[in-house]
């Protein structure tokens, strides 16, 4: 298999030898390269095109601006197959600034470069929706005015003004020269020269194209020319000084010089770029026109500084303006291909055109080029490549780059002749006979070299083991392989690879060694070469060789000093010579052991050729030449040819080759050509070498054409190429002269760059857009020196198409004059010309009309007449030229004086009660200027003729005012216009009135009340009528803070509409608390307010303070005494006159205990201190200021620490015999430690016959201490003190006890209370004495602690370890040791503190802003409950938490929406956590939306003509029913026509609101929407309004209603209803099958029912139970009552129970409220309500709602929080309590509170009656609360304990069925208990609730 793999191998590689070399090929060079810009719409799209040539053909890719590759985009970016990148059409949502913003670039690449195009900036425009308008002029008279196209920015570099617009009929198209008046400039602006008043009659629209979409649009707004007069002379004035202009070349470009002055200025042009102002040279292109400066076809020779100076009489300015000419990009690097030798330099250049160029930049195949010691760069145009290396080669790219364009050239570099040199050779070998070997060589060298191979200098040996491979890589490389199969020891040798090309040679050898006995191979005949050096190698194989030698006949060489033998068996003979050294060389290899091989070579010595040197010398076409090759020596035979160029001689050059003998040959050329010129080379070969000599032979020719000039015929601005291609040798140079007048003659050189002029390598000159000025004669001249030249004359015609330099003009003629239209048409003959009116009608057939044309030189002059012009003959006359080239046209615009028409659009714009103001409409001026309007006016009652006024104004003004009218008159006005011609037509009658005038008296009686905190109450008297001046609108109200600096206090307005009656007030609420105000009244009618009334002076009551305390702080005094002080609160919100300080000072919880001792001082003063502390403690302290009203904030409580003092006596101490001589003493740590105990005393006395001996004192800071050393059975007295910072404490009492050698058993630890938080780890010590060791027990109450407890575990010191502590572990532990001395025992009392159950909670009471909760916490977890966090969502909104501190159990939500249902759940925490969410409530606010709409006669009121008024309709919004929430706002609107006007969309509850505008005695639809916190209701009504002698009874009324509220006196009857009717008939059948079923049931089980005394006598009982803490819990708890089966008194509400809940059982935590409902609802239906809250809203003097305020609850009370992303509801969040399951254990903690299920199931024993709807009062009410079972919770959640489990209370009977206190039940009392719950589930009542509850409607 290997075999066969190098065979195929090497098959390959034969074949790729052939190939032609990669050299040969051409890097990329761009044929189609993508433009500098692409800008397209996304409704059309786009396309970038680019394609490329090279050998090999190159690949296309385009790349982002970062380099990254611009992938396909699904949809917005396509790849094509030709390399084109597509940009289809998107939709504006889909635009991509990465795709449709960016910088894109074309890549080419092959094998021999890589090549950039040049930046593409692509933007997409999403195509959007814009408009146009003009920006108005204002001029003095005299002045050029200029109009400006405004178009928005977005879309402004897309636009492109097109024309000009004058009174939507004269068009004005850019042109060089204008007309008289108008100029309109290639930017876009429009010049109107020498403007007078005329010109402020006409309006301007301009017209524009975006040249993307090519949508044309005129502007929507048109602007005018403001004329003003000059007073006096004027400067000229500049407001700008430099203006910059851009232009490309060829465009017309237009300098603006806008100065205005009085008199109008004159004009100069300087250029600014010289050293001295010199005037702009003037010719037909470059000349000014008024305060422009024309240049035509503009050059970038153009560009530069301009000096515009304006003077007049009054002074003069300079402004400069700078321009830049741009012209198109272009760069050309050369030579475009250089090759160059291997360390030889190389240089391009760049040649750019075009301008401005800003940048000059290099690249070599696509990468930015890296300068270095080889590269650097001559100049930006040039760069050097010093040594040239392999890796220089590629593609050489320069880039030039301004602001706007960018271009490239690029030019290939190739690496020349370089000889060979091998990059790769194999290496020395040594290996055993059998594998196969692989030789390798790679060689690189221009021509591509030839690798051969030998061994021991001998050709390969010729069989199948043997195969040679050899091709060229793609990078250029030869590869070549020699691969042996089956390596024998013949094979073995000195291997060497030679490569050459005609440059050089370099070789490779090296020693492949073949185990085994020495072999030499056959060598056959040497040839030798006569004075050169011959070196043989003796081809011996196998390995290893001792020794070889050489013999030559039987003697050993050397033999003489020109033979050298090598111990590698290599023969050297020098300089050799046939007559010594030819013959046989035998070879001898030596192998150990005497084995040798020998082989025998015979050396022919030959004398290689050698040619005499010849030479061709220089000769000229048509010449002869002949030379001989001769060979002076060299052994025969001889062969010898010619070569050219070196290639073989072609046929076709005519060359004769003779041989004249063996060793001499004659090449001849009969008449040389331009193709014979090269390299003539002759060979002469024979079997020793190859020997050439190369002559160059130089033919110099003369010119000739190629391609002769041609004359040329061209249009104007188009591109024109003449050719002037030449041949010669050496190569001509070409150059192009132009005749210096229209004839041929005189010539001169022309300037090829910059100018449009172009010549190509090959002689062609380009003119890219030819001018009528390059029209004439050019002369093409060709020489090289040989010969007199070639040259030729061509002519280049012009041709020029018609066209005119203005295109539009304005003609005005008088009526009855004759008009006279002209129009020059340029171009060449011959021209025709048609005249045509704006209709399409041919003038020269109308009557009065007549033409001439008459010839001019650079043109046709044409002249219509039209006699006695009529104003019909005004319009659009167009001028219509043709010839053969083009055509085009002239529009003139005639226009025929005349007298003006009438005003149109008469119109009141603004009356008062004595002035009026009109304005009108301008009339056709009859295109002559109006010089004045005549406004006459008279009373409506008088006539024109007698009693009209007349009031004359300007006619450039369009309005008038007329003074001096009587208010409330009616006045007929009409106007009428004036031009030189005379008066025109008068316009039509206008009725005008004039109006009311403010009322001159201020109200009366002022008088304010302070009502409220934040409330004060304004009573006044309307002012007397006769002052009204108009119909009574209402009052505003003003306010003012009194402050110490009024300084610019202003008053703040609120609006009182009128009640029609004699007083008036206005509640002004939201005010400060305790702040004194000052109160203005002022009446206001139709057109504003009257005098205010004097300053009324009112303070707001006084209130509780809204802030606490400042800067509170505490310093310790004593161990028992710290001094508190602190700082007033903030002035401003004290609200009142402070009475006093609150100090509530407590002990604070702790890690150890939860006990906290609560303690309240009073004070005047700033500072206080407190006396009888506990020492060394921890204090939490608050501080409040209280006022007349009550208390005020909490501050936050700081914490303090009392003093440190001496410790009290440790707590206990024993004293245990432990040996002979030792005493174990134990103590506990002091109760009160009084600071950091830092060590204890113990004290030892030896008592003898009463006496104390032995004292001693010892110190340790353990709880226990072994004294040793004491004597046995003699009696030692001990006691211990503890020791602080401060000193030594007192002591224990004292213990006695004797060392003794039999010690008793005794425990030296001590029992008590244990606290520990649950899941923690609990060691109970037990350290016992005694001798013998005692034995130790531990009991769980009375039961070895193994069976109570097998988590618990004794520890090897004998302590009770238990881990991971539950709530089930708590209990006594006891421990007991025993031997048969004694014995002991001690008791722990484990105390696992959890976190505190779930509260119950419950609502019990409701109003339409408030919600009063209450709870209860059964078990606390054996740790004090540290505080409440109640949770509220409202209906849609997030959940909210407030803080309740500890000690409370109420709450009252505030500040809720009215009619809002919310949801509620509590959470309590302890020093272990926060415990399980209570059941989840949802509770609705009282009141709903508003009610049906109140009929027509209550809500609208009329009011009649007269007190001079004129009538008016107004609403009573105030007495639409609010349905229990205050109506916020409403939507008022009407209809006469079908149309509905809205009066307003947010007005406020009123008495009275006027609605106004209305016509008298007209038939109007109104409809009124009411909004308010829970909805919104519609009423619709039909009234007339009063007008002429209608009267108040003869009013048309009609009410419809309508609207979410429901329905009206039309409605259908209850009963007849479906929504009432179907849920009726369901509930009655329910009920019917219900009954029967439950009284089978009830038969069937006999049960006995509690009785309603029964249930008395339980609570009776539970009450007195609970005597000893009922009055405490009054004040916070409140239950429900169970509602009777009978209906609801007539007040339901909330009421307290008759006993305070002590149980679960005794609360519910589910409560629904029955609130009233809309009367749309159907009777019977229940509604579930739920509660929330929100901030509270204040009341305005436009709501008739009294405001609910929100109480000011005490920082230290609650803090609310607002859950932002939280909406998981009540389980959102995981709490402490929820992992442990202990509840229902063994323990004897009260539990009775965390049960659902004995709620749940005492909450279905009864089920009231569902309570009927009642109207809701605006006052907070207290509402029943209704029980429904598990199912019908009202709350959407299920709750948020996920498992709980009903248990037994210790000490306390269940009340689950039996009367309560009956003590445990019995079996058979629990048997009768579930029978009575079935029967109550058959009961009626119970079925009853379950079937209807499906029917209710929730709202």
């Amino acid at each position: 298999m290997r075999v066969s793999c190098l065979v195929t191998l090497l098959f390959i590689g034969y074949s790729a030898v052939g190939l032609p070399p990669l050299l040969a090929g051409q890097g990329p060079l761009f044929l189609v390269e993508p433009p500098p810009r692409l800008e397209f719409s996304n409704s059309s799209g786009g396309r970038l095109d680019c394609s490329a040539q090279g050998s090999p053909s190159p690949a296309l890719r385009w790349i982002l601006s970062d380099g990254a590759p611009a992938l396909p985009v699904a949809g917005l970016r396509l790849s094509l197959r030709n390399g084109s990148l597509a940009f289809p059409p998107f939709a504006a949502a889909s635009f991509r600034p990465d795709v449709h913003a960016a910088t894109y670039r074309c890549v080419a690449a092959n094998a021999l470069g890589r090549a950039l195009s040049r930046e593409v900036k692509l933007r997409a425009v999403v195509l959007q929706h814009y408009e146009v308008r003009v920006l108005g002029a204002f001029v003095t008279r005299g002045n050029a005015a200029v109009l400006k196209c405004h178009v928005p920015s977005v879309v402004r570099e897309y636009l492109t003004v097109t024309s000009w617009l004058q009174d939507g009929s004269f068009n004005i198209y850019p042109s060089s020269d204008g007309d008289d008046k108008f100029h309109m400039l290639p930017t876009g602006e429009l010049l109107v020269l020498n403007a007078g008043p005329a010109d402020a009659y006409s309006t301007y629209h301009c017209r524009v194209t975006h040249r993307l979409s090519g949508q044309t649009m005129v502007s929507s707004i048109p602007g005018k020319i403001t004329i003003s007069e000059a007073r006096g002379v004027q400067a000229p004035q500049l407001e700008e000084r430099l203006i910059h202009v851009e232009a490309r070349r060829d465009e017309l470009v237009t300098l603006p010089c806008f100065v205005p002055g009085h008199p109008p200025p004159e004009y100069r042009w300087f250029l600014g770029s010289q050293p001295q102002l010199l005037p702009v040279p003037e010719d037909e292109r470059r000349y000014p026109l008024g305060p422009l400066l024309v240049i035509l076809r503009a050059r970038p020779a153009d560009s530069g500084r301009y000096l515009c100076s304006a003077s007049n009489a009054g002074g003069g300015e300079r402004l400069e303006v700078s321009l830049v000419v741009s012209a198109p990009l272009s760069a050309r690097v050369s030579p475009a291909r250089q090759a160059a030798a291997v360390g030889r330099a190389a240089e391009f250049s760049c040649t750019a055109s075009g301008h401005p160029v800003t940048t000059i930049t290099w690249a070599k195949d696509g990468q930015p080029l890296r300068e270095g010691p080889r590269v650097h760069l001559v100049s930006r145009g040039r760069i050097r490549v010093e040594s040239v290396q392999r890796e220089d080669e590629g593609i050489y790219q320069c880039f030039v780059k301004n602001d706007h364009d960018m271009a490239q050239g690029s030019a290939e570099l190739r690496l020349g002749d370089a000889p060979p040199l091998l990059v790769y050779r194999f290496i020395r070998q040594t290996i055993q006979p059998g594998p196969s070997v692989s030789l390798k060589c790679i060689a690189s060298g221009n021509p591509t070299p030839n690798i051969k191979w030998t061994l021991d200098g001998f050709p390969l040996p010729q069989n199948e083991r043997f195969m040679i491979g050899q091709y060229v890589a793609v990078h250029g490389d030869v590869i070549s392989h020699v691969n042996i199969t089956g390596v024998r020891v013949e094979d073995g040798g000195t291997y060497e690879c030679s490569a050459s090309n005609r440059i050089g040679e370099a070789r490779h050898s090296a020693q492949l060694n073949v185990y085994g006995a020495p072999h030499v191979r056959a060598m056959g005949d040497i040839s030798a070469i006569a004075g050169e050096t011959l070196r043989v190698s003796c081809p011996v194989g196998g390995f290893p060789v001792d020794s070889i030698q050489w013999l030559r006949g039987d003697r050993l060489l050397p033999i003489n000093r020109r033979q050298i033998v090598f111990p590698n068996g290599t023969l050297v003979i020098e300089k050799v010579q046939p007559s010594q050294d030819g013959g046989a060389y035998t070879c001898t290899a030596s192998y150990k052991g005497g084995r040798k091989a020998s082989g025998t070579a015979h050396v022919n010595v030959m004398v290689p050729p050698a040619i005499t040197p010849f030479a061709f010398g220089e000769l000229s076409e048509g010449e002869r030449v002949k030379v001989s090759c001769s060979v002076k020596r060299g052994d025969l035979p001889l062969s010898i040819s010619w070569m050219k160029d070196f290639h073989p001689l072609s046929h076709d050059l005519d060359i004769t080759v003779r041989d004249t003998e063996d060793y001499s040959s004659i090449l001849a050329i009969s008449s040389v050509t331009s193709r014979h010129s090269g390299n003539y080379t002759c060979v002469a070969r024979n079997p020793a070498r190859e020997s050439t000599h190369t002559a160059e032979l130089i033919v110099t020719v003369p010119p000739s054409w190629i391609v002769e000039p041609q004359n040329k015929n061209a249009e104007l601005g188009q591109q024109v190429m003449l050719d002037c291609q030449v041949e010669g040798f050496p190569k001509p140079t070409v150059s192009w002269k132009r005749a210096t007048d229209k004839k041929p003659g005189q010539y001169r050189g022309l300037a090829f760059h910059g100018q449009g002029f172009q010549v190509f390598p090959n002689g062609s000159l380009l003119l890219e857009a030819v001018r009528q000025e390059d029209e004439g004669p050019y002369l093409c001249e060709a020489g090289n020196g040989v010969g007199v030249g070639l040259s030729a004359v061509v002519t280049l015609s012009v041709n020029a198409p018609v066209h005119f330099k203005v295109r539009s003009r304005k003609e005005v003629v008088r009526r009855g004059s004759s008009a006279v239209l002209r129009c020059r048409a340029l171009g060449d003959a011959p021209i025709a010309i048609a005249w045509r009116r704006d209709d399409g009608a041919r003038v020269d057939l109308l009557p009065r009309a007549s033409v001439k044309n008459t010839s001019v030189p650079e043109g046709l002059y044409s002249e219509l007449t039209i006699q006695e012009a009529k104003r019909e003959d005004g319009g659009v006359y167009t001028c219509m030229a043709r010839n053969a080239f083009g055509q085009d046209q002239m529009a003139l615009h005639l226009l025929v004086q005349d007298a003006p028409s009438m005003p149109t659009e008469l119109r009141l714009v603004e009356a008062g009660s004595r002035r009026a103001s009109l304005a009108w409409t301008p009339p056709q001026d009859g295109h002559s200027p109006i010089t004045r309007y005549v406004v006459r006016y008279k009373a409506a009652e008088d006539s024109w003729r007698s009693s009209s006024a007349e009031v004359s104004v300007d006619g450039v003004s369009s309005s008038a005012t007329l003074s001096q009218l009587l208010p409330a008159t009616t006045y007929l006005v009409r106007v009428l216009a004036e031009n030189q011609l005379g008066e025109g037509e008068a316009s039509a009658e206008l009725r005008v009135r004039t109006a009311e005038e403010p009322p001159s008296a201020p109200p009366r009686g002022v008088l304010v009340e302070a009502r409220a905190p934040r409330t004060l109450h304004v009573l006044w008297e309307a002012p007397p009528a006769e002052s009204w001046n108009g119909a009574l609108r209402g009052h505003y109200v003003g306010l003012r803070e009194h402050t110490v600096s009024m300084g610019n206090n202003q008053y703040n307005f609120t609006t009182v509409p009128w009640q029609a009656s004699g007083k008036a007030d206005c509640r002004l609420e939201s005010l400060k608390k305790f702040a004194k105000y000052g109160i203005v009244v002022q009446a206001f009618n139709s057109k504003g307010a009257g005098p205010m009334s004097e300053e009324v002076v009112a303070q707001t009551l006084e209130d509780v303070p809204e802030v606490a305390p400042r800067s509170v702080r505490c310093t310790p005094l004593s161990p028992d005494s710290l001094q508190i002080s602190w700082q007033p609160p903030t002035q401003d919100l004290t609200h009142g006159v402070i009475q006093g300080y609150r100090l509530f000072y407590e002990t604070s919880p702790s890690e150890e205990s939860d006990h906290t001792d609560s303690l309240t001082k009073m004070t005047p003063s700033l500072t206080t201190d407190l006396h009888g502390l506990l020492k060394y403690t921890n204090y939490s302290i608050q501080v409040l200021a209280f006022t007349r009203v009550g208390d005020g904030v909490r501050s936050p409580a700081i914490h303090c620490r009392t003093k440190e003092d001496v410790p009290g006596p440790p707590g206990a101490i024993k004293a245990l015999p432990m040996s002979a001589d030792s005493v174990l003493v134990a103590w506990m740590a002091p109760k009160q430690s009084n600071g950091q105990v830092v060590e204890y005393g113990l004290y030892v006395r030896g008592v003898e016959t009463g006496r104390p001996v032995d004292s001693r004192a010892l110190h340790t800071p353990h709880l226990e201490m072994e004294v040793t050393e004491l004597k046995r059975r003699a009696r030692y007295e001990f006691w211990v003190t503890a020791f602080t910072k401060v000193g030594e404490g007192q002591s224990t009492p004292v213990a006695s006890a004797s060392p003794t050698p039999q010690v008793g058993a005794a425990i030296a630890s001590f029992g008590g209370t244990v606290a520990v938080a649950w899941r923690r780890d609990v060691r109970l010590p037990c350290r016992a004495v005694g001798a013998p060791s005692p034995q130790r027990q531990w009991l769980a109450g009375e039961a070895p602690v193994g069976s109570r407890r097998p988590r618990a575990r004794l520890a090897p010191d004998g302590s009770l370890f238990i881990p991971n502590v539950q709530r089930s572990d708590d209990g006594d532990y006891t421990c007991r040791v025993w031997n048969e001395h004694g014995r002991d025992v001690i008791t722990h009392h484990l105390v696992v503190q959890v976190p505190p159950a779930p509260p119950l909670l419950l609502a019990t009471a409701a109003s339409a802003h408030s919600v009063s909760l209450q709870w209860k916490i059964g078990d606390e977890g054996g740790s004090a409950v540290r505080g409440v966090a109640l949770h509220v969502k409202a209906e849609g909104g997030e959940w909210e938490e407030i803080r309740v501190e500890r000690g409370h159990s109420t709450h009252q939500l505030t500040g809720l929406r009215c009619g809002t249902q919310y949801r509620v759940y509590a959470t309590a925490h302890n020093r272990i956590g926060v415990g399980a969410p209570s059941a989840t409530l949802s509770v609705r606010t009282q009141g709903g939306r508003p009610r049906i709409p109140p009929p027509a006669r209550d809500i609208l009121a009329v009011e009649q003509p007269g007190n001079g008024s004129v009538g008016a309709v107004a609403l009573r919004l105030s007495r639409w029913p609010d349905g229990g929430c205050p109506v916020q706002r409403f939507i008022v609107e009407y209809s006469s026509n079908g149309d509905w006007v809205i009066v307003g969309n947010n007005i406020g509850v009123q008495d009275i609101f006027p609605l106004l505008g209305l016509t008298p005695a007209t038939l109007y639809r109104l409809r009124i929407t009411a909004f308010n916190s829970a909805g919104s209701a519609q009423g619709s009504y039909q009234f007339t309004t009063p007008g002429g002698g209608t009267s108040e009874s003869a009013v048309d009324f009609g009410v419809s209603s309508g609207g979410d509220a429901g329905g009206s006196s039309r409605s259908p009857p209850m009963l007849k209803d479906a929504r009432v009717l179907v849920p009726a008939i369901a509930a009655v059948l329910a009920l019917i099958l219900a009954t029967g079923a439950g009284i089978c049931l009830c038969f069937r089980l006999k049960p006995s029912p509690p009785t309603t005394s029964v249930t008395q006598q339980e609570q009776s009982t539970a009450s007195m139970e609970n005597k000893h803490n009922l009055a405490q819990r009054e004040q916070y708890y409140a239950s429900a009552r169970k509602a009777p089966p009978s209906p609801a008194p007539p007040n339901p509400g909330f009421t307290t129970l008759d006993r305070i809940p002590e149980y679960a059982e005794d609360i519910y935590p589910y409560a629904t409220f029955h609130v009233p409902t809309d009367v749309s609802d159907p009777p019977g239906a229940t509604k579930m309500q739920t509660f929330g809250f929100r901030e509270g809203t204040i009341g305005s003097c436009e709501s008739s709602a009294v405001a609910v305020p929100r109480k000011q609850h005490a920082k230290g009370d609650f803090h609310r929080r607002k859950r932002s992303g939280d909406r998981r509801g009540p389980r959102g969040d995981r709490r402490d309590s929820e992992d442990y399951d202990s509840f229902g254990s063994e323990s004897d903690t009260e539990q009775g509170t965390s049960s659902r299920t004995e709620s749940s199931n005492q909450l279905e024993e009864s089920v009231p009656a569902v309570l009927p709807a009642t109207t809701v009062a605006p006052e907070p009410t207290h509402l029943n609360l209704l029980y429904p079972g598990p199912e019908s919770s009202t709350s959407p959640e299920p709750s948020p304990v996920a498992e709980r489990r009903s248990f037994p209370r210790t000490g306390k009977p269940s009340r689950r069925c039996g009367a309560a206190g009956s003590g445990p039940m019995s079996e058979s009392s629990e048997a009768e208990c579930e029978a009575a719950d079935k029967c109550r589930r058959a009961s009626p009542h119970f079925l009853a609730m379950q079937s209807t509850k499906d029917f209710s409607i929730r709202v």
